[in-house]
């Protein structure tokens, strides 16, 4: 009887451990998605207020800050390299 518990025990455990190897990517922000969709009129660059679309309040607090520092050009709008070199650093 003891011989099936351990058995038992080692199914449960390979098939717990398969499913967190198969499990789904963890999703990841695509920066040029997210350009596109923020984008609103298709000019290929974002105003302050099309930069904002979309974010909730605790991100608002800080937004004309970050804009200002990603606008590198000091043009008053992000491009897309601009926003891309803005966005937060992926946790490792």
């Amino acid at each position: 009887m003891r011989i099936n518990a351990c058995i038992l025990f080692l199914v449960v455990t390979v098939a717990s451990m398969d499913s967190i190897a198969c499990a789904a990517p963890s999703k990841t922000a695509d920066p040029q998605k997210n350009f596109s969709k923020k984008d609103t009129n298709s000019d290929g660059f974002l105003t302050l207020d099309e930069y904002k679309t979309g974010m909730k309040d605790k991100q608002l607090k800080n937004a004309d800050k970050r804009f200002k520092k990603s606008d590198t050009s000091g043009d008053g709008k992000l491009s897309f390299d601009e926003f891309k070199a803005g966005m937060p650093k992926p946790k490792e």
